[in-house]
Protein backbone atom coordinates (compact mmCIF):
# COMPACT_ATOMS: atom_id res chain seq x y z
CA UNK A 1 0.00 0.00 0.00
CA UNK A 2 1.24 3.44 -0.88
CA UNK A 3 0.72 5.80 2.05
CA UNK A 4 1.36 9.03 0.16
CA UNK A 5 0.60 10.45 -3.26
CA UNK A 6 2.08 13.66 -4.61
CA UNK A 7 -0.43 15.28 -6.92
CA UNK A 8 2.25 16.34 -9.41
CA UNK A 9 3.35 12.72 -9.88
CA UNK A 10 0.00 11.05 -10.48
CA UNK A 11 -1.54 9.91 -13.73
CA UNK A 12 -5.15 10.98 -14.14
CA UNK A 13 -7.64 8.64 -15.81
CA UNK A 14 -9.92 10.20 -18.44
CA UNK A 15 -13.28 8.69 -17.49
CA UNK A 16 -15.64 10.82 -19.59
CA UNK A 17 -15.34 13.86 -21.85
CA UNK A 18 -13.81 16.64 -19.75
CA UNK A 19 -13.51 14.55 -16.55
CA UNK A 20 -10.19 13.27 -15.24
CA UNK A 21 -9.67 11.57 -11.88
CA UNK A 22 -7.31 9.79 -9.50
CA UNK A 23 -8.74 7.39 -6.89
CA UNK A 24 -7.10 6.99 -3.46
CA UNK A 25 -8.76 4.50 -1.07
CA UNK A 26 -8.64 2.67 2.22
CA UNK A 27 -11.05 -0.05 3.35
CA UNK A 28 -13.90 2.22 4.48
CA UNK A 29 -13.28 5.58 2.80
CA UNK A 30 -12.49 6.74 -0.72
CA UNK A 31 -11.11 10.03 -1.96
CA UNK A 32 -11.17 11.04 -5.60
CA UNK A 33 -9.18 13.93 -7.04
CA UNK A 34 -11.03 15.35 -10.07
CA UNK A 35 -10.09 17.85 -12.75
CA UNK A 36 -13.28 18.79 -14.61
CA UNK A 37 -13.48 21.06 -17.65
CA UNK A 38 -15.75 24.11 -17.88
CA UNK A 39 -19.26 23.31 -19.07
CA UNK A 40 -19.29 19.72 -17.82
CA UNK A 41 -22.56 18.73 -16.19
CA UNK A 42 -22.66 16.01 -13.55
CA UNK A 43 -26.25 14.89 -14.00
CA UNK A 44 -28.72 14.43 -11.18
CA UNK A 45 -28.12 11.27 -9.21
CA UNK A 46 -28.11 9.87 -5.68
CA UNK A 47 -26.22 7.09 -3.95
CA UNK A 48 -26.13 5.29 -0.63
CA UNK A 49 -22.73 6.78 0.19
CA UNK A 50 -22.13 9.87 2.27
CA UNK A 51 -20.16 12.45 0.31
CA UNK A 52 -18.04 15.41 1.33
CA UNK A 53 -15.83 17.48 -0.87
CA UNK A 54 -13.56 20.43 -1.37
CA UNK A 55 -13.74 22.68 -4.39
CA UNK A 56 -10.04 23.54 -4.53
CA UNK A 57 -10.09 25.64 -7.71
CA UNK A 58 -12.81 26.93 -9.99
CA UNK A 59 -16.52 27.58 -9.80
CA UNK A 60 -19.47 25.17 -9.64
CA UNK A 61 -23.24 25.40 -9.67
CA UNK A 62 -24.87 22.81 -7.40
CA UNK A 63 -28.52 21.79 -7.18
CA UNK A 64 -29.58 19.97 -4.02
CA UNK A 65 -33.18 19.69 -2.77
CA UNK A 66 -34.27 21.88 -5.70
CA UNK A 67 -32.07 24.77 -4.53
CA UNK A 68 -29.23 26.10 -6.68
CA UNK A 69 -26.02 27.33 -5.08
CA UNK A 70 -22.93 28.69 -6.80
CA UNK A 71 -19.66 27.82 -5.07
CA UNK A 72 -16.37 29.58 -5.71
CA UNK A 73 -13.14 27.95 -4.59
CA UNK A 74 -12.07 27.36 -1.97
CA UNK A 75 -15.29 25.85 -0.65
CA UNK A 76 -16.57 22.78 1.19
CA UNK A 77 -19.73 20.76 0.57
CA UNK A 78 -21.43 17.70 2.03
CA UNK A 79 -24.21 15.51 0.71
CA UNK A 80 -26.12 13.00 2.86
CA UNK A 81 -26.83 9.46 1.72
CA UNK A 82 -29.62 9.15 -0.90
CA UNK A 83 -29.87 12.94 -1.45
CA UNK A 84 -30.41 13.72 -5.17
CA UNK A 85 -27.85 16.25 -6.44
CA UNK A 86 -26.26 17.60 -9.61
CA UNK A 87 -23.48 20.01 -10.52
CA UNK A 88 -22.09 22.03 -13.42
CA UNK A 89 -18.63 23.53 -13.87
CA UNK A 90 -18.85 27.26 -14.51
CA UNK A 91 -16.31 29.80 -15.72
CA UNK A 92 -13.35 29.49 -18.04
CA UNK A 93 -11.02 27.24 -16.03
CA UNK A 94 -11.24 23.59 -15.03
CA UNK A 95 -12.48 22.85 -11.54
CA UNK A 96 -10.26 20.92 -9.18
CA UNK A 97 -12.30 18.91 -6.70
CA UNK A 98 -11.51 16.39 -3.98
CA UNK A 99 -14.51 14.17 -3.21
CA UNK A 100 -14.60 11.86 -0.19
CA UNK A 101 -17.04 8.96 0.04
CA UNK A 102 -17.94 6.51 2.78
CA UNK A 103 -18.27 3.63 2.27
CA UNK A 104 -16.18 3.09 -0.87
CA UNK A 105 -18.06 3.54 -4.15
CA UNK A 106 -17.59 0.20 -5.86
CA UNK A 107 -19.19 1.62 -9.03
CA UNK A 108 -16.30 4.09 -9.33
CA UNK A 109 -13.79 1.23 -9.34
CA UNK A 110 -15.28 -0.12 -12.59
CA UNK A 111 -13.83 0.90 -15.95
CA UNK A 112 -17.05 2.50 -17.23
CA UNK A 113 -18.16 5.65 -15.42
CA UNK A 114 -21.73 6.07 -14.18
CA UNK A 115 -24.03 7.44 -16.90
CA UNK A 116 -24.54 10.76 -15.09
CA UNK A 117 -20.80 11.56 -15.51
CA UNK A 118 -20.96 11.47 -19.29
CA UNK A 119 -23.00 14.64 -19.80
CA UNK A 120 -21.58 17.90 -21.12
CA UNK A 121 -23.53 21.09 -21.71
Amino acid sequence: MEYFQELGNMTLDLIAPGIRRFIFTLNQVMSIYFEIDPGVVVGQHSHAHEQMGILIKGKMKWRIQGKETILKAPALYRIPSQEPHEAQILGEEPAIVLDIFSPIREDFLKKEPPQYLTQKS
